[in-house]
Order: C-alpha cells, then sequence, then structure tokens
C-alpha cells in the first residue's frame, strides 16, 4: 500500500516522517489553508526528504508562472492538482515537466467515474477526497462505497482518515492502492509522531 502523509510544516515533523517506511510527504502551497508553506518553506523542507520519497507539492487553480517557480526553486517531484483545474493547465504540465508526477484530488461525488475518466489519461494517481465548496482538507470522512466501481486506475483514499477509519476500510473489497493522510496524524493541528507510527504499522503491517 502506498502512503502518503500530508501538510506538514515544520522541520521536526519531517524528520520523524521520512524515519518511517511512507511513500510520499506532502506539503500545501495554499494561503486558505492552515497548514499553508510558502515558497520559501516548502524549498527548506524538501530538502529534508530523501529522494526515494514522494515530494508532493499540493497547488490549488494554479496558474503557468506558479508551477514553473514551484518546479524550480524546491525539491519536489510530484504536482497535486486539488482545485477545478482547466484541463489544458494539466496537460500543459505534463508536456512541460515529463519527469514530474501529477496526482489530480477529486470529491468524493455520484459522478466521481466521468471525472476520472476525463482526467486519466495525463494523471498518474487519484487521491478521492471529501466534498467541500472548500478546497483543502475538511478532515471529514464520506460514503467509501462511492469507490466500488473504480477500477484499473490508481487512487488514493483521502478524507479525514484516522487508524480506526483505516481498519473499517480495510474490510471492504475496495480497488485503491493506499492512502492520503493529514488530519489522522495530527494533534491540535500538529503533527504527531506516535499517531504516524501507528497508520504505518496498519498500512505496511511493520
Amino acid at each position: 500500500m502506498y502512503l502518503k502523509f500530508c501538510g506538514f510544516k515544520r522541520k521536526e515533523d519531517v524528520l520523524k516522517a521520512i524515519e518511517l517506511p511512507i511513500d510520499a510527504i506532502g506539503f500545501i502551497h495554499f494561503p486558505n489553508s492552515h497548514r499553508h508553506r510558502d515558497m520559501s518553506q516548502i524549498q527548506q523542507l524538501t530538502k529534508l526528504v530523501p529522494s526515494y520519497i514522494d515530494r508532493v507539492v499540493v497547488l490549488v487553480n494554479p496558474d503557468r508562472t506558479q508551477i514553473q517557480s514551484v518546479v524550480s526553486h524546491t525539491q519536489i517531484n510530484t504536482i497535486q492538482f486539488h482545485g477545478n483545474e482547466p484541463i489544458e493547465i494539466i496537460k500543459w504540465t505534463r508536456t512541460q515537466y515529463p519527469n514530474i508526477k501529477i496526482f489530480k484530488a477529486l470529491p468524493a461525488h455520484q459522478d466521481l467515474l466521468d471525472h476520472i475518466d476525463y482526467y486519466k489519461q495525463l494523471v498518474d494517481l487519484f487521491i478521492i477526497d471529501t466534498p467541500s465548496e472548500q478546497f483543502g482538507g475538511t478532515g471529514q470522512i464520506y460514503d467509501w462505497h462511492l469507490l466500488d466501481h473504480i477500477q484499473d486506475v490508481p487512487f488514493l483514499i483521502a478524507g479525514g482518515l484516522t487508524d480506526q477509519h483505516i481498519k473499517q476500510i480495510q474490510h471492504l473489497s475496495l480497488q485503491h492502492i493506499g492512502y492520503d493522510i493529514a488530519s489522522g496524524i495530527e494533534i491540535n493541528h500538529q503533527k504527531d509522531g506516535d499517531k504516524m507510527k501507528t497508520i504505518v504499522n496498519i498500512v505496511k503491517g511493520e
């Protein structure tokens, strides 16, 4: 299972996370989020992450200049589009930066399969999150049965997941390849080492 921990703000938390067998670590560049980090902060934080861990920046409705800036000035190797971006900006990113992985976050609506079909030729991985009028993590879960019919495309389950939620999902017959966790590894909006270890043990079986 692919495990992404997201929303890191502090050096000490990044250092704790990279000691664990996670697959990706995410940094949010979106001023409306309480987990927002500016470009210079993301630059410093991504330097700490070894190359075998995907370094993901979460962007909401970015333009070309913002994408160019984050690729040029940080150590990221993955862009997560988390807004209502026109497909043209994703096509441009794929062409301009063929070595950058592209993740696309989608809300878990009834028409989810249509949205997956729309983007799937351009995207390396989908992240299915809780619907919200505001972009970014909500800390709320959704009906995971909306994912029953997703097949043949790689996707992570996100949306307020805790260790107990993951245990429940493990009993469902879903085709997900992993999880994206932010609030589930936090106490009072700060990353918690014990929560990270607990989820790693459940997901990775270590």
